[in-house]
């Protein structure tokens, strides 16, 4: 009887260990070396110098220590001093041990990146989320070389792993962002804009050509803080103040830019619109003529028609349209002969 409840025992533990996902076992498997190795003041006090970045000091002490994970901590140390090959060496032995598989697979992929050997640290990243699917960095490294290959749709898929799982990781929305409006998902990359840093004045600047794009132009514009403002910036605002208060609004304002903003262009673009192919802008020229330019399409000669500007209304060919309804005219009078 009692053989038949150690084997009932040992069955039991079989099906638990069974029904556990490699990524349970693996985490079950680093708290038991974490657990054994907080014992060890040589791993802790190399562990905790290698977090502070101070490799050089922290090598020595972790190669006196006995606990298994002292060895991943060696290979950070020796790549943080720039010991690129014997990093990668005790990080192929951690791999073999099982200890860190994900992690080391990562920084081999480093390592390998940055001796320029590209298809090499991709295959690697590739082989860590094969491992370990919710790799923030790995993701995150796929999606860029994904974007320089100008394939947009991986590189969205890798951005917005990235970003799930870890969701702190600014540069993983802001890659999502650039990758979504690159495919000309407007909409989406519209409701990143609460993860996006918009002090930074690129990322406000596209963020607010994006608000424009699908018609969120009063929303965009209280985006904008207070105070000193990045050039891309004073420029899409001028286009946010055309749509929301019209065309006298926005020259007020192209009227207070600086000279020299706008001086190797030569003009200031107040508005700007599409429908179908017809694309239609609306600029202040240097010579202080608001002109319309209309075109048709890629191939199509541009149109031209110059604009007089009062608060009241739009004169253009001799007719006058009311400043409320300009803007809803401008696809009708770009197609007139």
């Amino acid at each position: 009887m009692k053989l038949l409840v150690v084997f009932a025992t040992c069955l039991l533990l079989i099906l638990a260990c069974g029904g556990k996902t490699t990524q349970q076992k693996q985490a079950d498997r680093n708290l038991a070396l974490l657990q054994e190795s907080t014992a060890d003041p040589d791993f802790a006090k190399g562990r905790a110098l290698v977090m502070e970045e101070k490799y050089a000091e922290a090598l020595p002490i972790l190669e006196k220590s006995a606990a298994p994970e002292a060895l991943f901590y060696r290979a950070l140390a020796l790549q943080g001093m720039g010991k690129a090959d014997d990093a990668a060496g005790l990080f192929a032995v951690c791999i073999q041990n099982n200890i860190q598989p994900a992690e080391s697979l990562y920084n081999i992929g480093l390592i390998a990146y940055e001796k320029g050997d590209k298809e090499s640290a991709a295959a690697r990243m590739t082989d860590v989320i094969a491992k370990e699917p919710d790799h923030a960095g790995a993701h995150y490294f796929l999606a860029g070389v994904a974007y320089e290959k100008n394939d947009m749709a991986t590189a969205e898929t890798h951005f917005r792993a990235a970003a799930k799982s870890s969701p702190r990781n600014g540069a993983a929305w802001e890659g999502l962002f650039y990758a979504l409006v690159s495919q000309d998902k407007f909409a989406e990359g519209w409701e990143l804009r609460d993860k996006l840093d918009l002090t930074a004045g690129d990322d406000l600047a596209n963020i607010l050509l994006v608000g424009e794009k699908i018609g969120k132009a009063a929303e965009a514009l209280a985006l904008i803080p207070a105070g000193e403002m990045a050039d891309a910036v004073k420029l899409q605002r001028i286009v946010l103040i055309a749509q929301i208060q019209g065309l006298a609004a926005a020259l007020a304002e192209a009227d207070k830019l600086p000279k020299e903003l706008t001086a190797q262009a030569g003009f200031t673009v107040l508005d700007r619109g599409a429908e179908g192919t017809l694309e239609w802008l609306v600029s202040k020229m240097d010579d202080g003529k608001v002109m319309l330019t209309c075109t048709a399409g890629k191939e199509a000669k541009p149109a031209l028609h110059e604009l007089a500007v009062t608060a009241a209304g739009v004169t253009v060919n001799k007719k006058n349209y009311p400043a409320d309804t300009f803007r809803a005219a401008i696809p009708g009078l770009c197609k007139k002969k």
